[in-house]
């Protein structure tokens, strides 16, 4: 065996690798430091470099409690108060409902008092999104005057025909929508943005046109039906080319909740 010839193949391949080590530990370093850079510069500094509007925050909400509530079963009784409709149940808590004679929706009959005046508690809903293409509404249940946002089991969404007037609805409504009795410290806005920033969901030349405070679905218990709501911050954001996206920011964790950004809307025939 020729040693000198070895003791040569083994200096090339030990210097290669210090050289790759070397670079590997100076890209690592590098980055460490980018990392904390991006850390260290202060989130209205990061938002401002970006060209990421945002909307005054001041008197933002700072306290409120979780929510509970279970499904409501819709009754013979409340059936019967409802007239000039054609009315069907599905297990119970699923209410579609057909009016006889559409109801016209003008300046003084807006599809809000419509709602208020021909539904099951109506008053007890707040509008969340028109669709002018699926000629439809949808409403999300209100606790404290904030929506319950996309629980299936706390909307209603109405239907019109193309001459603008009200033909039916899908209802679904929860009772006993009740606070727990401690109030939770919430998250900031700045906390907000900066959790949705450092997640890539707020982009370059963007603009967060909202943030409001409502509730999501923390969780449920199925043998009961009784839904535990959690205080969440709605940031709707609008992209530069026009698009809008929407994001819900659990308010007490500071966490991204996932929450479907449709609602579905079954059709009312």
């Amino acid at each position: 065996m020729d040693w000198n010839k070895t003791k040569t193949i083994f200096i090339i391949v030990f210097s290669i690798l210090n050289v790759f080590l070397f670079w590997l530990y100076s890209n690592r370093y590098n980055e460490a430091l980018n990392v904390k850079e991006r850390i260290d510069t202060p989130i209205e500094e990061r938002l401002l470099s970006d060209n990421i509007k945002i909307p005054k925050t001041e008197s933002f909400i700072q306290e409120a409690s979780y929510i509970s509530g279970n499904v409501h079963l819709f009754s013979a009784e409340e059936l019967e108060q409802l007239k000039k409709q054609t009315l069907e149940v599905k297990d119970g808590y699923a209410l579609i409902g057909t009016f006889k004679e559409p109801l016209p929706v003008t300046t003084d009959n807006s599809i809000e008092k419509l709602v208020k005046d021909n539904i099951i508690r109506g008053n007890s809903y707040g509008l969340w999104k028109i669709d002018e293409e699926k000629k439809s509404a949808t409403f999300f249940q209100k606790v404290n005057n904030r929506l319950v946002y996309h629980n299936q089991n706390a909307q209603l969404i109405v239907y019109w025909n193309d001459e603008k007037e009200l033909i039916g609805y899908e209802q679904t409504l929860l009772d006993n929508l009740e606070e727990y009795d401690e109030s939770k410290k919430l998250v900031s806005p700045m906390f907000v943005f900066r959790v949705l920033y450092s997640s890539a969901l707020l982009k370059t030349d963007s603009t967060v046109k909202d943030f409001k405070l409502g509730y999501s679905t923390l969780a449920t218990l199925t043998e009961t039906q009784v839904f535990v709501f959690a205080p969440t911050w709605y940031v709707p954001v609008e992209l530069s080319d026009g698009t809008m996206e929407e994001y819900f920011v659990n308010a007490v964790e500071g966490t991204v909740s996932e929450i479907p950004k449709k609602t579905e809307q079954p059709e009312v025939k």
